[in-house]
């Protein structure tokens, strides 16, 4: 019998694993990801931004012609328009988490690499990139290794097809993170052909598109000038080598307050040892070019260990190339043949449910516990207002970073309107405020607002519509705020009535 759509068995299997290996991003309403609630928002801002009930276009102006972000949003928008704002959030994340093993496979594939491998990335996809919610920078993760791979195919057997499909896969991921677009950069130019001197044009041609939009972005857009400024304090001269040494469990796959994911890291490190050991004394039959692949799990850990943590903008710059170094390294191990290699596959499987089930669990019960009546609290507030957040209770006991640290964008992504803490000011964001328009007192709001909320004062009133608070910390003075909704974790205010100034008779 044929297979359905005529895939082969294998690829229905790995189809399957990574359907699994996507459920942390569709098993509850509100996952634990600290900076989902922002990415929803945006793509609400983008997707409605000329609906008048939400009066989006009242307070902020596209900027999605200055963003590197831009492919993430786009595709979030059209998904939008099927599944809605939130799902089609969720749907991007399962392009991470079910994207990446497929993505490697392939690569695995094009280095002439046991496929089945790629399982190992599975315990490694919620990690502390994930759970603090780096939407578009993980979804360039599995566009690059996919572009390796097709990279790869290319080199090996030039046509006009795969190098068209090089040229829209490299230049999408341009437009989806930059970070991992350097590190396909890194891994191209290691791969390429370059003791081929006749090869290098067509080689080079197919990313010559990508390598523009770089270009275009590095010297006119306005965030990839104040990058491409601070380029040259990027580089640490004395790295705290042991500090950093001991913070790479924080910034691969620490994420939980218990001890379980330190439980599956192990689990999966003694899967690894034992395949490696189990594959001594079968063929190798990696192909050349996976002696190349070295360069990009070594410059990762390069750049993890010796750059700083602010470029423009962007911060944690250096921990960013913890997860895709751990990812990257996947190559380089080795899986046994026959029965052996059966039962390593077995024994990752194993692994890859338990950490997936263990991460569901763990999600289903931060919403049954934590997450408390947000929907409650939103839905007394009227769309297309002005709403400030201010988090005093922004941890959690069951993830290790501050979840509800931007739950006022939760407001923004149902229904529209303005709402602080926001990145609208920052050169990189996908929209920002609207000429003239600015929170009060008329200027960008001060660092660390969402996390310094106690001193919230005097920018609040008579401004905001509402002010969305968790936690004790809020103590409005009178005639200013009231109290609209109050539940077990949520308290909304609501604006008094602001006094009209008496008419001069």
């Amino acid at each position: 019998m044929r297979p359905p759509l005529g895939l082969r068995p294998s690829t229905l299997a790995y189809l399957a694993v990574a359907v699994l290996a996507s459920a942390p991003a569709w098993i509850v309403k509100h996952p634990p990801l600290q900076d989902a609630p922002f990415h929803m928002a945006t793509l609400k801002v983008i997707h409605d931004f000329n609906d008048p009930a939400l009066h989006l276009a009242d307070f902020y102006r596209s900027n999605l012609g200055g963003t590197q972000y831009v492919f993430t949003y786009l595709l979030g928008s059209v998904l939008a328009y099927v599944v809605g704002v939130p799902f089609a959030h969720a749907a991007i994340s399962c392009l991470y988490l079910g994207g990446t093993p497929l993505a490697l496979r392939q690569l695995l594939r094009a280095l002439g690499k046991d496929e089945r491998l790629s399982l190992f990335a599975i315990p490694m996809l919620v990690n502390a990139m994930f759970t603090l919610g780096f939407l578009p920078y993980l979804l360039g993760i599995p566009i690059m290794f996919w572009g390796l791979a097709v990279g790869l195919d290319d080199l090996r057997h030039p046509r006009r097809a795969t190098g068209l499909f090089l040229g829209a896969l490299s230049t999408i991921l341009f437009f989806t993170h930059v970070f991992p677009f350097a590190l396909f950069g890194v891994g191209y130019a290691a791969l390429f052909p370059w003791e081929r001197p006749r090869a290098w044009l067509r080689a080079a041609v197919p990313v010559v598109p990508s390598v523009a939009a770089a270009a275009w972005w590095t010297f006119f857009a306005s965030a990839g000038k104040s990058s491409a400024g601070g380029l040259s304090t990027l580089f640490l001269r004395e790295p705290d080598l042991g500090l950093a040494f001991a913070e790479i469990p924080n910034w691969t796959f620490n994420v939980f307050r218990d001890t379980s994911d330190e439980a599956t890291a192990l689990l999966l490190l003694l899967v690894a040892v034992t395949s490696y050991a189990l594959a001594q004394g079968d063929p190798d039959t990696s192909r050349p070019a996976s002696r190349a692949y070295v360069v990009l799990p070594i410059v990762c850990g390069f750049l993890y260990f010796f750059t700083g943590d602010q470029l423009g903008d962007v911060w944690l710059v250096a921990k960013r190339f913890a997860v895709p170094g751990m990812l990257a390294s996947i190559p380089l191990l080795r899986m046994p043949r026959g029965a052996r290699g059966a039962a390593v596959t077995v024994g990752l499987l194993a692994v890859a449910i338990h950490s997936t089930v263990n991460v569901c669990t763990k999600f289903i019960r931060y919403e049954r516990r934590e997450v408390g009546d947000i929907d409650d609290a939103l839905a007394v507030m009227e769309p297309g207002k002005k709403v400030a957040g201010l988090i005093f209770d922004r941890g959690s006991l069951i993830v290790n970073n501050s979840p509800f640290l931007h739950y006022v964008s939760h407001y923004q992504a149902e229904k529209g309107g303005f709402v602080q803490f926001s990145y609208a000011h920052f050169k990189h964001w996908p929209f920002s405020y609207k000429d003239g328009f600015m929170p009060p007192p008329g200027r960008p709001p001060f660092q660390r607002w969402e996390w310094m909320p106690e001193s919230v004062v005097t920018e609040l009133y008579p401004f905001y519509d509402y002010v969305l608070v968790r936690g004790p910390g809020f103590y409005p003075k009178p005639n200013t705020y009231h109290v609209k909704y109050q539940g077990d974790h949520w308290v909304v205010y609501e604006r008094d009535a602001v006094a009209q100034p008496s008419p001069v008779e």
